[in-house]
């Protein structure tokens, strides 16, 4: 018995069973929906927490440069894809701090 413990505890620390990282449900939650992605002529983008509303939305292409900024956007945001060219793009929600609360991507096609 004394054996069969000492090779599953020399297997299971070869395995990686003693670093097992504590994930948290709530730490890889999205807090936005993004609707219809690809777009076409329009993206709206809803923001699902309703505590601490974002004060900043910024888009940038995929190249990184900043495509919109809206100050305090609320929290159901209706782009206009007129001006934006076919591509990807990454939007980025931010609080009072500048600090990013969420982000995501979405496509635009035309």
């Amino acid at each position: 018995m004394r054996i069969l413990f000492i090779i599953f505890f020399f297997f299971s620390s070869l395995v990686g069973f003693s670093q097992v990282k504590r994930v948290t449900l709530g730490e890889n939650v999205k807090r936005t929906s993004i609707y219809p992605n690809p777009g076409r002529s329009f993206i709206q983008i809803q923001f699902k927490q309703t505590t601490n509303p974002p004060s900043i939305l910024v888009v940038y292409n995929f190249v990184g440069k900043k495509q919109l900024e809206l100050i305090n956007p609320g929290s159901n945001v209706y782009i206009d894809l007129a001006d934006f060219r076919r591509g990807l793009y990454i939007f980025q929600f931010k609080d009072k701090n500048g600090q990013i609360i969420d982000s995501g991507k979405f496509q635009v096609e035309k």
